[in-house]
């Protein structure tokens, strides 16, 4: 066990440290912004509707005139929890239920192709990889869990040369639980071989702020103006750089 210190700030006996992705390891602000009014047009163009079906999908969304919400769904949401929440619009908006599904599908799926993979869009923020090759050499062991999918997860690390500096890397696959459910952390810190309550979440959301609450883990660390957002509230503490994450000797 080692002490982690966050500016001024101990926390003590930490034996891991989990990362979010998007937003906190990756600066996907653009792309996700570009994926959602791509997506909105789509939809809306599938089912005939105009810009005013175009602009309450990004209200949905969490996409705005002043850009895109950090704690919105299209920031802090799984792929699916974004195609569900399209679909209730659209109905809401009169269309039928039973055909919304499969437009709503299709319209995301073309979008994802068009695209042709996300990690090219989604570079790390400045300072990343050094912080994670730092840790690596740590006695701590270090992990990412993300809403995004397992494919692009594993694109991300392996893209920007991060893998050798992350233990597991974990992302959300349909039909399992997202964040702020437990599960997929309690399962990154059974293969980090640590106990959830010694282990840190490092995130920009308060999906990430409600895992560690809910999984009982040892705190949670903001990412802040940097990283284009405000602290979230009732954060642990609060992170205005990588340089200010440091490890120290516990005891023993």
């Amino acid at each position: 066990m080692v002490h982690v210190r966050c500016g001024p700030h101990l926390i003590t006996d930490i034996e891991a440290i989990v990362f979010d992705k998007d937003g906190t390891l990756a600066d996907s602000r653009g792309l996700l912004q570009r994926t959602a009014i791509a997506r909105a047009e789509a939809c809306a163009a599938a089912v005939g509707g105009g810009d005013d079906l175009v602009q309450v999908l990004l209200g949905c969304f969490g996409v705005s005139a002043q850009g895109i919400d950090p704690d919105g769904l299209m920031a802090a949401g799984t792929r699916e929890a974004n195609r569900e929440g399209a679909v209730a619009v659209l109905v809401e908006a009169g269309y039928a239920a039973e055909k919304v599904q499969a437009v709503v599908a299709e319209c995301f799926a073309a979008v994802n192709q068009a695209r042709n993979g996300k990690a090219v869009y989604t570079p790390p923020f400045a300072g990343t990889a050094a912080m994670l090759e730092r840790l690596h050499h740590s006695p701590l062991k270090i992990g990412v869990l993300s809403s995004d999918s397992p494919a692009y997860v594993e694109e991300f690390l392996r893209y920007y040369d991060l893998t050798p500096w992350v233990a597991v890397g974990r992302g959300t696959a349909p039909g399992e639980p997202p964040k702020p459910d437990p599960t997929l952390l309690v399962q990154v810190c059974d293969r980090l071989a640590v106990p959830v309550t010694r282990t840190l979440i490092v995130g920009d959301s308060w999906a990430d702020l409600a895992l560690a609450e809910q999984a009982g883990a040892a705190g949670f660390i903001s990412v802040s103006a940097p990283w284009g957002r405000q602290p979230v509230a009732k954060a642990t503490l609060v992170l205005s750089q990588w340089a200010d994450l440091t490890v120290e000797p516990g005891p023993g």
